[in-house]
């Protein structure tokens, strides 16, 4: 799997990821609105496909309208907290489907309090909460991150591998391969056991990209992110 490019910030409150697919677009769309498709790769979650229709993603605290909805190539997406803009543009490119994904939040808007900040400064930081594209500017070295390798979630699903499975490997994530082949409880008595093996291996390593990417965006978002405009 080729290491796709990091997301572009268009302006301080739009960030822009762009990813090929190899299957047709219906596919893609399917794999998008539908939740017993969505619920894999993305969250687990609810949506109407409807102009005016509601979603409710994770534990419903994230939820909204559909705006736009022209199958099988726009969805646009309003939520109800702060006003984002979520948008998935599908396109047939040659051998496969262009998504293009946008997050907008409305100008001026300011990133959701974490009480992370309140509790532990540093925390905040690893976790990838801060801000450093400045208080104004309200991405997360975190969320920017996570839709990243949901997006690498996609392609895996996409094409029937298991999530995460398709990461290259790292020193740690053999570490964690040659542990699970001895540690109590995981040795390949039935092929559950295997599996168990497996997705404990995958999860860690998914962690692990996760930490990578944080890091990745942290200093993507200093070095991109277009400067405030003058009011």
């Amino acid at each position: 799997m080729a290491e796709a490019e990091l997301a572009r910030f268009i302006d301080r409150y739009t960030m822009e990821y762009v990813r090929t697919y190899p299957h047709p677009i219906e596919r893609v769309w399917r794999a998008i609105v539908e939740s017993t498709e969505f619920g894999v790769w993305f969250i687990k979650g609810r949506l109407d496909p409807r102009v005016g229709g509601r979603f409710w993603f994770g534990d419903d605290g994230f939820q909204g309208a559909v705006q736009t909805i022209e199958p099988p190539r726009l969805l646009r997406l309003i939520d109800d907290a702060a006003g984002k803009l979520f948008e998935y543009e599908l396109s047939e490119v040659a051998g496969g489907t262009r998504l293009r994904f946008v997050e907008r939040f409305p100008k001026g808007a300011q990133a959701t309090p974490d009480w992370l900040a309140q509790v532990d400064p540093q925390r905040l930081y690893e976790t990838g909460g801060d801000q450093p594209g400045g208080p104004d500017a309200p991405w997360r070295p975190g969320g920017c991150g996570g839709f990243h390798g949901m997006f690498d979630q996609l392609g895996d699903f996409l094409d029937g591998a298991p999530l995460g499975s398709r990461l290259p490997p790292t020193a740690l994530s053999e570490l964690v391969r040659r542990w699970a082949n001895i540690a109590p409880g995981m040795v390949d008595y039935t092929e559950e056991q295997k599996a168990q093996r497996a997705r404990v291996a995958r999860s860690l390593r998914s962690r692990e990209r996760w930490e990578e990417l944080i890091g990745l965006y942290r200093e993507h978002i200093k070095a991109t992110i277009p400067p405030a405009e003058d009011d």
